[in-house]
């Protein structure tokens, strides 16, 4: 099997793939060293930044693609892609969200396309432990009240007893069960597949969200974009939301509403909200969430794991192609009519 790495000059570390880390995956998956030979394809930028890849970044990409049967990487060009990449059996993205490949009319049909869905959990976990711990200690309202020179003292009790919503139960939402568990906290999920699943007290079908918001002192959104979930949780979910309860957004920011976020919060029907996403990125300095009240903000960094997580990409892929050569199902399959 013919393999191509596409990554870029300016990827960062958490992003790069490179000879090294290439190593340290086949010495973990010994077995893929009969299964494969790789090539790695280093452009000037990543095709999804501004600027884009230059004229020598197409050659280089389309002359290394021409043969290969696999790639993993992020971005590619698409118009073109059956007429230069007609070998391609397998594509793995090193991403979870795979909304910048919609719609997928340039994929063809015997071609695979899985994400990474699964290799932010442990960061993913950490995180919303951090966020749980924020929210249950007012932190974005001390932190408000720090930028405005303002003495805000009150008191507060313990997280522990404490009641999560975790709308989407898939390999994120589960992370964040996991961090509501060691904290002692109960987890509630809401999801279309409802079933009995680890880490979660019960699951609710979507259509229940209304009933269920206000038991939760924390909501996470961890669902995934699509052009149904666009700006999902809006003015009504906010409205429905136990008073004083605290809001986080850790999977896309075009599923938040975010002025209906910022009307919540202004008028204190829930207390403060962790964001590490946004409709778009970078948020634009005339945003109003940089001045919004009882916000916290990170740039889109909080899951993603440094030194570990392009390793965790590398095991996922390396453990679909040993289950390609062997004619076995696929694991993180993009389902091409839910578009995740």
């Amino acid at each position: 099997m013919k393999v191509l790495i596409l990554t870029a000059d300016d990827s960062k570390k958490v992003f790069r793939m490179d000879q090294e880390r290439l190593e340290a995956a086949l010495s973990r998956h010994p077995e893929v060293r009969e299964l494969a030979d790789f090539e790695i394809c280093r452009t000037s930028t990543s095709y999804e930044n501004d600027p884009s890849w230059n004229e020598q970044d197409h050659e280089m990409f389309y002359r290394a693609v021409a043969d290969k049967d696999a790639i993993i990487g992020y971005m590619f060009p698409l118009e073109t892609f059956r007429e230069k990449a007609p070998n391609v059996k397998y594509i793995h993205i090193i991403g979870a969200g795979v909304e910048h490949l919609f719609p997928l009319t340039w994929l063809p049909e015997h071609t695979k396309l899985t994400n990474s869905r699964g290799a932010h959990a442990p960061k993913t976990c950490e995180y919303a432990m951090m966020a749980m711990l924020m929210l249950g200690n007012n932190m974005p309202r001390l932190y408000t009240a720090q930028r405005e020179s303002r003495w805000d003292g009150h008191f507060l009790t313990v997280v522990e007893g404490k009641t999560a919503l975790i709308l989407g139960c898939g390999k994120q939402g589960s992370a964040v069960a996991l961090a509501a568990k060691r904290l002692g906290i109960r987890a509630i999920g809401v999801d279309p597949k409802v079933s009995s699943k680890e880490g979660f007290e019960r699951i609710v079908h979507p259509d229940e969200l209304l009933q269920v918001l206000p038991e939760a002192d924390y909501v996470f959104l961890t669902m995934p974009y699509t052009k149904e979930t666009y700006h999902f949780f809006g003015a009504e979910q906010f409205k429905a939301m136990k008073p004083g309860a605290g809001f986080v957004n850790i999977c896309r920011g075009k599923v938040l509403d975010a002025d209906a976020m910022i009307a919540a919060l202004e008028s204190g029907a829930i207390s403060g909200a962790v964001l590490d996403v946004y409709e778009q990125e970078p948020l634009p300095a005339d945003s109003p969430l940089w001045t919004a009240k009882n916000v916290i903000m990170t740039p889109h960094m909080g899951c993603d794991d440094e030194d570990n997580y392009i390793h965790r990409c590398f095991d996922i892929f390396f453990e679909n192609l040993v289950r390609m050569a062997n004619g076995e199902d696929l694991d993180n399959v993009v389902d091409r009519n839910l578009g995740y």
